[in-house]
């Protein structure tokens, strides 16, 4: 008997009784009609898993039964064969296990992210749905679907978390994810992003905004700009990761859906740095303190893995004494940014930008720019500023002069002497 068979249902070799005349539809093996003639589903692939068992999977189709016979006799050669019954697993249930196995590795803001990319957009498309029947026309299906209501940016973000699920669904749950693509043809196909060139601010704008700043929010627009810190770095600053001309950037507020402002550990490795500034700058940021004094408050540190509850004093706080959020700062941030008249779509990540262009502009290298923004690689720091390094056709010019300037003299002394040979003829 083969490993995998292909029957067809309706007929058989020999007729049920005496009185059975073979079909129209039969064939010169398979003549006569069975009991199931006419059942909806014709086809049956037949065969036994790697543990002995008989199987079946029923098909309308012909072909639908032949391309799942070949793709299974296939999975059962190279050892990648998924038992029916597991493939039959919901979405939802293969999503909670994984969230359960990933969570540990997810940063809490990143583990809040999940959950409502979960909740609001992959599960009302594919809870109920069995994983193993989720194919790759599905999946592009729902991007385009998603694409009408998210931004390209933050689709990606979404649809990363839909790739890591049939990722991990891999060799338990199905044999291939429908994300994976074999070649560029047949890829899932996201939104293009559109190309959205940093235009950083000027020094007098950025002196605009200090001018526009609460006073208890000045020295923190400064190192904005001086140091190029994330919102979330700037606001988790304590007193202690201030020394003389550097900041130490070991850690950030974030808020986790439901349970409220988090100390949590920066955006990935590379992210934690110590940053250079002037000494003015340092000054400055004690001088706050001293018209600011840092309350102590007990708040969740994730830093070194377990949450566990410690007594943090935060550089910036809110008028009440509390950690700086999101929306509060917008509500602030608006109002500084209109009487500073900066351009429209200015933002507090903007002076993280002015940051990166003084850098460029004085002739640092694309890796000491990377280091000194916590970017995770140099494609990450020139994807976002390439435009701002300069592109002179004289320096090229001169570089290669001076490199190649001995040869170079010589071929041309060489072209006038044959110029003129060729004249005197």
């Amino acid at each position: 008997m083969r490993a995998v068979q292909i029957a067809d249902r309706w007929h058989r070799r020999t007729p049920a009784d005496d009185d059975a005349q073979p079909c129209r539809c039969g064939t010169s093996a398979y003549p006569y009609p069975s009991a199931d003639h006419n059942a909806e589903q014709r086809w049956a692939v037949r065969w036994r898993d790697p543990e002995g068992k008989q199987r079946k999977k029923l098909f309308k189709r012909k072909p639908d039964a032949q391309r799942y016979a070949a793709e299974l006799k296939s999975s059962m050669d190279d050892g990648s064969y998924i038992a029916p019954a597991d493939q039959r697993v919901t979405f939802r249930e293969v999503a909670e296990r994984w969230q359960q196995a990933a969570g540990v590795q997810h940063r809490p803001a990143t583990a809040a992210n999940v959950e409502r990319a979960l909740k609001n957009h992959i599960l009302p498309a594919f809870a109920d749905r069995e994983i193993g029947a989720i194919r790759k026309a599905d999946v592009q299906a729902w991007v385009t679907d998603r694409a009408a209501v998210l931004q390209p940016s933050t689709l990606e973000v979404v649809y990363g978390t839909l790739r890591s699920v049939f990722a991990w669904a891999v060799g338990e749950y199905i044999s291939a994810s429908p994300c994976d693509a074999r070649g560029r043809a047949d890829r899932i196909r996201l939104p293009r992003k559109a190309d959205k060139e940093i235009v950083p601010l000027s020094a007098e704008q950025v002196g605009a905004l200090l001018d526009a700043a609460p006073a208890r929010y000045r020295a923190a627009v400064l190192l904005a700009a001086a140091a190029g810190l994330r919102q979330g770095e700037l606001f988790g600053l304590e007193p202690g990761h201030i020394r003389d001309g550097e900041i130490d950037v070991r850690q950030q507020v974030v808020v986790v859906d439901g349970k409220g402002v988090h100390i949590a550990p920066v955006k990935s490795s590379s992210s934690r740095r110590v940053v250079p500034v002037p000494q003015a700058v340092t000054d400055a940021v004690r001088a706050h303190l001293k018209a600011f004094p840092a309350r102590a408050q007990v708040l969740t540190d994730t830093t070194s893995g377990s949450p566990r509850e410690r007594r943090v004093r935060l550089l910036f706080t809110t008028e009440s004494g509390e950690p700086v959020q999101r929306s509060p700062w917008a509500r602030v941030w608006r109002k500084m940014a209109a009487e500073a008249n900066v351009p429209a779509g200015t933002t507090l990540h903007t002076l993280r930008h002015t940051y990166a262009s003084l850098l460029i502009k004085h002739g640092e290298s694309v890796k000491v720019v990377q280091k000194r923004l916590g970017h995770a690689s140099a494609a990450v720091t020139l994807d976002t500023y390439s435009h701002l390094w300069p592109d002179s056709d004289s320096t090229t010019r001169l570089a290669v002069e001076q490199g190649l300037g001995a040869l170079l003299q010589g071929t041309s002394q060489g072209t006038s002497a044959e110029e003129n040979r060729s004249n005197e003829g």
